[in-house]
């Protein structure tokens, strides 16, 4: 069945051209949405052949969720609907992909069923043609997908292990990798390129870090990935049998090519944070955590970038603390979780243990849990259905007032700002 969704914040407007096409032709299924947001979790569940959004609307714009559907690689066709001394908005639509657009104030049913006709027979070309392509191309995939899967390991929420090794298999992840590690890049300062460079359009901004970061790395063994504008994640692994120095060396100059191209270019600064080495992809939450601790300790400066205490081998963590950290990392949701517990678990004294904690991680033991709970506080806010109280309880906080002011305090927007992408 084919498949349109309309989106317009216009309640009217949505519903004459839901008339129109089913008038026309009753077996085609229409959706609505009233903003880019709404028609996103349309998306996420629907496969739709063909959207038509208004392009100024409340909340995510049709620019923006034009921006945003090519940058996930949906395969649909977009029509936009435009509205007086829009053209410039239009022409910047067209050379996104669109497919074409119609002038609201003038548009009739003829002309709607018109263009929903060249659309659908566009979208049929294309899936033969992908089909095609695909049937000579062995082990065939979306980027998207490989996007998802890096997301599920990330987000430390449980995958399965079926699907775990499925991913690995599916994504040629299961070979001789033994090394393993995270980076995170924090966006400080972007207004100035945010007008002057992207048009005041922070989805664009995103989609040009993603495309450019990528082209500098390649696929092979990097995977560079976001979730929204200001915080962007690169994993890396050795599929090569390299020494820990050539690795960590590979990785280092990869960041730094990234920072300089962002600076030069799009006059972007980001403070950069890089986790411990692993050597499974099971590790990959725990490795988050420790790059977006780092990356926070630059948030204030301008192109830091902090190392994990054992990313270049220079400090080793003794028996004691990799017992402690792994601790942490498993009780985080326990909100009884005290560094006696933790003392006593790895059988040292408190103040011995506060001493040596501090020694080792550079911050004392409460700042360093509090930034491991707020850091996967956010991380479950942007990428699932959680609510905010289910989160405090997640993390351990009961009271999620309490985790909401810690954030604001931590972060210097609310957590409600994160979805938005405005601060």
């Amino acid at each position: 069945m084919q498949k349109i969704l309309i989106v317009d914040d216009e309640a009217f407007a949505r519903t004459a051209i839901e008339d129109s096409i089913k008038a026309a032709d009753n077996t085609i299924q229409v959706f609505t949405a009233s903003n880019g947001d709404e028609a996103l979790e349309v998306l996420s569940m629907e496969d739709i052949d063909i959207i038509m959004t208004d392009i100024r609307m409340p909340g995510m714009s049709g620019m923006e969720l034009l921006t945003e559907i090519r940058r996930l690689k949906i395969e649909t066709e977009v029509i936009i609907l435009s509205s007086y001394n829009e053209f410039d908005l239009v022409r910047q639509a067209l050379q996104l992909g669109a497919f074409d657009y119609l002038f609201k104030p003038a548009m009739l049913p003829d002309d709607i069923l018109e263009v929903i006709k060249k659309a659908f027979a566009s979208q049929k070309d294309r899936i033969s043609k992908s089909e095609s392509v695909s049937n000579k191309v062995e082990g065939h995939n979306h980027p998207q997908d490989k996007e998802i899967f890096f997301f599920e390991l990330l987000n430390g929420s449980g995958i399965e292990q079926d699907r775990y090794l499925q991913g690995l298999e599916r994504f040629n992840l299961n070979g001789n990798i033994n090394k393993i590690v995270v980076s995170v890049f924090k966006l400080n300062f972007y207004q100035e390129s945010l007008v002057e460079i992207f048009e005041n359009n922070i989805n664009i901004l995103k989609a040009a870090v993603c495309e450019a970061a990528n082209d500098i790395l390649g696929q092979k063994i990097h995977q560079f990935i976001s979730s929204n504008f200001y915080e962007y994640i690169l994993v890396s692994w050795d599929g090569e049998s390299l020494t820990n120095k050539q690795f960590t060396d590979n990785v280092e100059n990869k960041i730094h090519m990234i920072m300089e191209f962002m600076n030069t270019n799009f006059k972007l600064d980001f403070s950069v944070g890089i986790s411990n080495v692993s050597n499974t992809f099971t590790d990959l939450s725990k490795l988050y955590l420790e790059a977006t601790f780092e990356a926070s300790k630059g948030s204030l400066g301008s192109g830091n970038i902090s190392y994990a205490r054992e990313f270049k081998g220079n400090i080793s963590l003794n028996k004691e603390m990799k017992i402690a950290l792994d601790y942490i990392k498993n009780k985080l949701g326990d909100k009884n979780l005290s560094l006696q517990m933790v003392a006593d678990h790895v059988g040292l004294s408190r103040n011995y243990f506060c001493k040596i904690f501090k020694q080792t991680m550079g911050v004392n033991f409460i700042e360093y849990i509090t930034r491991l709970r707020v850091e996967k506080a956010r991380n479950l806010y942007i990428n699932t259905d959680m609510k905010i109280y289910e989160i405090a309880e997640k993390v351990g906080y009961s009271d999620w007032h309490y985790l909401y002011s810690v954030y604001k305090k931590l972060f210097g927007h609310s957590m409600s700002q994160e979805k938005t992408g405005f601060r």
